[in-house]
């Protein structure tokens, strides 16, 4: 399609300038103002090719990413998840090219101050996984004697992780399995209660690299790129959010979540039971950094104190602040209310140290108190070109490249087959699953391999990068977005549990949603190949992914056979 497009447009473009050029008066004007344009998107695209070719700064990724490791926060939860929301290298290589202006110099120290200003900033709760053993032996007389015990495992599991990007919250469930063994004189059966991750909740949240931002491309360089608004605030002992004397109806830490009875969720606040309407006050000073909706928070104010200290002030039903404003204690911020993630009018307090939520009683009983010192608010600065600086150190694929190749290729040759990727091993225990589901849903089981190792890497608990047009997160080790998920999950290993980190639960719907949409092409008349190189495109709306995938599952085909 590509080669077809570009001759077509080719073909065009010399009808159009020979027909323009005998008929058209005004052919060289449109010709000089054309170039015009195109000398400017080449001398993007100049300039951008220049960096990625650049060998400084390329060596200069490759140290940054040597020095990750020893400055990633320490992985303490039982299931390591923290690994999924580690800093990337190149968000603080591309904010510490840009605070010097894209001198390619490498500066390690700024580096690891920008790395731990940025790292995830991680809440956990501890839980003691329950295995319950009756345990039979048959005694010389033939009789039974039985004697039961428990077996406690303490385990560390991650409740709420504060990115540069966003909040994520995960939420589980209590589950049980069960184990039988049986002999002519021995009997044991187990019973043991843990938690599986259920879900991910994502809500966008830039305030802190929008901070890092200001603090290293300004402040410490004083280069007035951006408009920076300088604050400096009182600390001392807080004052309640509101007026009155109103109960704590949901305290923080571990709790049942109260949408989906059953499920365990760690409450990053405190919840009072205020009436509807009522006047919400800051509780220090600062300034606004967030004041609008903010995911399950509903309506909602952020306010940034001095020392790495926000407040936050949830399900609001009305906000009367604007963001950048700058606020004093006892100001009204909002009225309270019943939005976003909540099951009655109430509010919901939260401070957080360094992106850490901590208990707001410690600061409203007084035995903590906030600091004094400067807030810095960062007015109209445009991030996406960091994070976009970023993505491109962080890829290896071409995206483009096809447009601007010239050479032909023969459409004998699968386009799939230009790709040498060479994919990892796939799991044992998972050729089953694929092969099952596959079977199911008539997709080939080395495709759904090939998607699992495209996406993360057969990584079951896999997080994806914040996707802006969706507002989420993909997750789990086929990368579904939760909408895709709620549509298409399919319960894979029978546990009456659906979630996108069990691994065959996430195998089953991504053949599900394969079939559902290879079916669809394949009733408007495309060939068996066709209608699932089409029905991968709708898993990732990229034609290169498609051949990736393809190439993958050629390989495993090759490998563990069709």
């Amino acid at each position: 399609m590509g080669d077809y497009l570009k001759d077509y447009i080719k073909n065009a473009v010399k009808r159009y300038i020979l027909r323009s050029f005998v008929t058209n008066p005004y052919f060289w004007i449109i010709l000089i103002f054309l170039s015009l344009i195109f000398f400017g998107i080449f001398t993007v695209l100049g300039i951008f090719d220049a960096a990625y070719q650049d060998n400084t700064v390329a060596a200069n990724g490759r140290i940054v990413q040597q020095m990750m490791p020893a400055l990633n926060p320490p992985v303490l939860s039982s299931d390591k998840m923290e690994e999924q929301f580690f800093l990337p290298w190149a968000v603080p290589y591309a904010l510490q090219l840009y605070a010097r202006d894209w001198d390619d110099t490498l500066d390690k120290d700024m580096i690891t101050n920008i790395t731990k200003d940025l790292n995830p900033a991680f809440t956990y709760f501890d839980y003691d996984e329950v295995t319950q053993v009756w345990e039979s032996i048959k005694d010389k007389d033939g009789n039974w004697q039985t004697k039961y015990y428990e077996i406690r495992t303490p385990r560390k599991y991650i409740s709420q992780v504060n990115t540069y990007a966003g909040i994520y919250e995960l939420h589980y469930t209590l589950q049980f399995t069960e184990n039988h063994t049986e002999t002519a004189d021995y009997k044991k059966y187990t019973k043991t209660f843990y938690l599986a991750k259920t879900g991910i909740d994502f809500y966008p949240d830039w305030t802190r690299l929008d901070a890092a931002i200001a603090k290293y491309a300004y402040i410490n360089a004083k280069t007035n790129n951006f408009n920076v608004q300088e604050c400096t605030v009182e600390g001392g002992q807080i004052i309640k959010p509101f007026d009155g004397d109103y109960p704590v109806t949901s305290p923080f830490g571990m709790r049942e979540d109260p949408k989906n009875p059953g499920s365990k969720e760690f409450h990053t606040g405190t919840d009072f039971g205020v009436p509807y309407g009522t006047p919400i006050k800051a509780v220090a000073d600062g300034v606004v950094a967030l004041a609008e909706e903010y995911g399950g928070y509903g309506k909602a104010v952020i306010i940034r104190h001095a020392d790495g200290l926000s407040t936050i002030y949830g399900h609001l039903s009305e906000i009367k602040v604007s963001e950048g404003k700058e606020v004093k204690q006892g100001d009204v911020i909002g009225l309270s209310g019943n939005t976003g993630r909540s099951t009655g009018p109430h509010l919901h307090f939260e401070i957080r140290e360094n992106g850490q939520p901590v208990d707001p009683l410690l600061y409203i009983a007084g035995i903590k108190s906030f600091s004094s010192g400067e807030v810095y608010y960062v007015a109209e600065l445009n991030r996406i070109m960091l994070l976009e600086t970023a993505a491109s150190f962080m890829k290896n694929e071409e995206n483009i490249g096809w447009l601007l190749d010239s050479s032909d290729s023969s459409m004998e040759v699968p386009p799939w087959q230009k790709y040498d990727i060479r994919p990892g091993e796939i799991p044992n225990e998972l050729i089953p699953v694929f092969k099952v589901a596959g079977e199911k849903y008539g997709i080939p089981w080395t495709v759904l391999a090939a998607i699992a190792y495209r996406e993360s890497s057969f990584n079951p608990n896999a997080v994806g990068p914040y996707l802006p047009d969706y507002n989420t997160s993909a997750v789990g080790m086929m990368q579904f977005l939760p909408e895709t998920f709620r549509e298409y999950g399919v319960d894979g290993d029978g546990d009456s549990i659906i979630s996108p980190f069990d691994p065959s639960d996430a195998v089953y719907t991504a053949a599900h949603y394969l079939s559902a949409n290879y079916n669809l092409y394949k009733k408007q008349g495309y060939s068996d190949t066709d209608a699932l190189r089409k029905a991968l495109w709708n898993y990732n709306h990229a034609w290169w992914y498609v051949d990736q995938v393809m190439s993958i599952a050629e390989k495993y085909s090759e490998k563990y056979g069709k």
